[in-house]
């Protein structure tokens, strides 16, 4: 599955979330998907939401699961 498939399933899944973290190793994968570039904060706008790059071997997690990592 694309990295990018998986972002619309996390979103679908927390629709309410205002932001939603990409692993680091899928970030450029996904903009690429997006045909996007992140701002100068480092972020990109998809489906009306703040997606970041979430660091090295994590997972994609939405805004209410904000900062965790396995």
């Amino acid at each position: 599955m694309e990295v990018r498939d998986l972002v619309d399933i996390a979103i679908d899944e927390d629709p309410r979330a205002p932001c939603l973290w990409v692993p680091s190793e899928a970030w450029p994968e996904f903009c690429a998907a997006i045909g996007q570039r992140p701002n100068l904060i480092g972020v990109v706008i998809y489906r009306n939401k703040t997606i970041r790059d979430g660091g090295p071997l994590t997972d994609i997690v939405t805004g209410s699961e904000q900062g965790w990592r396995t």
